[in-house]
């Protein structure tokens, strides 16, 4: 399904007519330079090719003729490779190999490029010279192990592009080991030539840099009924050109059609040409500083639709209502990638209407919305942030995988957030003394979904539950201290902030009793003695409530205390009138 799903893709690319997708026979590589050649075949000028980001020079993407898969075997690709083979010359201190590479990106050359066109035949006199004077040039550290293509002075364009290189190219293709004949596992045509090996997929986060595997075989044992590798997952070459190519151009780094959440690289697409495809990485990862001034309106336009289209998908309403154009039938498809040593791993495949995604999303964030702890933090907290939170010193890298995955998939296919999201929150939150409106939201929207719970956005006061009521109260307690004794080096949260909600029983009681000198000090202040009443007042009302302290609590009872603890903190700072003035818009 995936790689039919991923030939499909690119069969609609490939017919657009503005398309930049690479035709069959040829990839997109990585190329830093040219060499420039005479007539002749002498080397005039090495021309920099590569692009400028930021303060780094990066190499250009060129499409080329198809890269050969060389694993740890020599084989050169047609007219462009490293210094290794097109040169004879690296600095990784084998030359024998170095040489022998080099050699066989000679004989090709001199196999298929015997036609009379200048620039061939510019290749060819080429080898005839002495060229290792390159090494002398400032910029040859640059050069060297680089991927190098050439250009015929005089002449725009490169050498692999000519119509002569191309029909060489073709005999070259063609003369390659010979296929496997069967029928193709993706199209279902038969007495198609099989692939032996698949192309490597590059771009997903934490994989080797020379690419990965989705399809691949490297040991006997998976030649399962008399098979040989590759005619055992019957594909064919064009068919695994065609899914490899959509997957790479998916994942390429100037992709809008790519979001990364943990270390799951996720590429989405749809089944036609669709607004859904440039609006999906907004939608799955908004950033609420698209919404401020920028230098061109029309960004201005699309960041505040973005906005509206999310806050009408979180209060239920239909995206088509806010985008017209959008075909909410069309199907869509989204797939999870990880890094597995020289493999990938499938952590997610899922395929459904436009519709159906975006009503989840939508759920998704209804059920994180809860208010905010400074008007700074977005409103549409995107996932990696949220995930942020659950990992160690807040770095991505520290997420674990399957949370990331499992909290993806609950996102887009509205299931259960993982069980072990609560556990990964509280545990952040007892080790940094610290909830916050990201955490805050992710508790929230754990209990309502998966335990069925209805918690409102404010501070409740009406809510009675035991959990809420404690975790409420402590945040009265801790603001009695605060207010008391300013500037304390070990205040009460610092010291009991992880243990009170674990085992209630034995720690409020203590709190109660300091609580009371906090507020006798308060009442000694004539000023403050309206705020001591106050505070005195909101104690006794949440322990009116309670007939006993518990023992201990579960974990979503502690999910509860924190929330209650968030909210009613919260509700310290804010205006009561723009609390109920907020509420009544809602």
């Amino acid at each position: 399904m995936i790689l039919q799903e991923l030939n499909r893709y690119y069969e609609r690319k490939a017919a657009e007519p503005d398309t930049a997708i690479p035709a069959y026979g040829s990839s997109v590589e990585n190329i830093s330079f040219a060499l420039v050649l005479g007539d002749n075949g002498e080397l005039l000028n090495v021309e920099d090719l590569r692009l400028q980001e930021g303060k780094q020079l990066r190499p250009r993407k060129m499409v080329v003729p198809a890269a050969e898969k060389k694993a740890n075997g020599i084989k050169p690709n047609f007219l462009w490779d490293s210094t290794s083979y097109v040169l004879g010359l690296d600095d990784k201190g084998k030359q024998e190999r170095t040489d022998k590479c080099h050699k066989a990106f000679v004989q090709q050359v001199r196999t298929f490029c015997a036609a009379e066109d200048p620039g061939l035949k510019a290749i060819i006199f080429f080898y005839d010279h002495d060229f290792r004077t390159i090494t002398t040039l400032p910029n040859w550290v640059d050069i060297c192990g680089a991927n190098l293509v050439f250009r015929l002075s005089g002449t725009p364009g490169f050498i692999h592009d000519r119509a002569a290189a191309r029909k060489a190219w073709e005999q070259c293709l063609g003369q390659r080991e010979a296929a496997t004949i069967g029928q193709c596992l993706v199209s279902g045509e038969d007495e198609q030539p099989l692939a032996r090996l698949h192309p490597s997929i590059k771009g997903v986060r934490g994989s080797q840099q020379g690419g990965a595997d989705i399809v691949s075989f490297n040991k006997q044992s998976f030649e399962s009924y008399g098979k040989e590798q590759g005619a055992n997952a019957p594909i064919s070459q064009k068919a695994t050109f065609n899914y490899v190519t959509a997957l790479n151009t998916l994942l390429a780094i100037d992709s809008r059609q790519k979001v990364v959440v943990g270390d799951t690289t996720i590429v989405f697409w749809a089944e036609c040409r669709s607004v859904a495809e440039e609006l999906f990485a907004d939608l799955f990862a908004p950033d609420e500083s698209r919404v401020k001034p920028v230098a061109a309106d029309d960004d201005q336009q699309t960041a505040g639709k973005i906005l509206h289209l999310l806050t009408s998908l979180r209060s239920g309403k239909r995206a088509v209502d806010i985008i017209p154009e959008l075909d909410e039938s069309v199907r869509f498809y989204i797939l999870g990638l990880a890094p597995n040593a020289s493999r990938l791993s499938i952590r997610f495949w899922m395929a459904s209407t436009v519709g159906n995604f975006l009503k989840n999303i939508g759920e998704h964030f209804r059920h994180l919305e809860i208010v905010r702890q400074y008007d700074s933090e977005p409103e549409f907290p995107p996932l990696w942030r949220l995930l942020c939170q659950t990992a160690t010193l807040g770095k991505s890298e520290n997420v674990l995988p399957v949370l990331a995955g499992g909290m993806t998939k609950a996102m887009l296919n509205g299931g259960l957030y993982p069980q072990s999201l609560l556990a990964a929150v509280l545990g952040r939150i007892r080790a940094e003394r610290e909830v916050g409106y990201f955490r805050a939201a992710l508790l929230k929207a754990f209990l309502v979904r998966n335990k069925q719970m209805e918690i409102s956005m404010y501070y409740d006061p009406s809510r009675k539950e035991v959990p809420y009521l404690l975790g409420g109260l402590f945040a009265v307690l801790e603001k009695a201290q605060a207010d008391a004794i300013p500037g304390a080096t070990a205040t009460m949260k610092d010291r009991f902030f992880a243990s009170a909600p674990a085992t209630p029983a034995r720690v409020f009681p203590m709190l109660l009793k300091n609580a009371a000198n906090h507020i006798a000090k308060l009442r000694k202040d004539p000023a403050k003695t309206g705020w001591a009443i106050n505070l005195e007042k909101s104690i006794q009302d949440s322990v009116a409530h309670l007939a006993h302290f518990p023992p201990t609590m579960s974990l979503e009872d502690q999910g509860l205390f924190m929330i209650g603890y968030y909210q009613r903190m919260k509700d310290f700072y804010t205006s009561k009138n723009t609390t109920a003035n907020t509420t009544e818009e809602n």
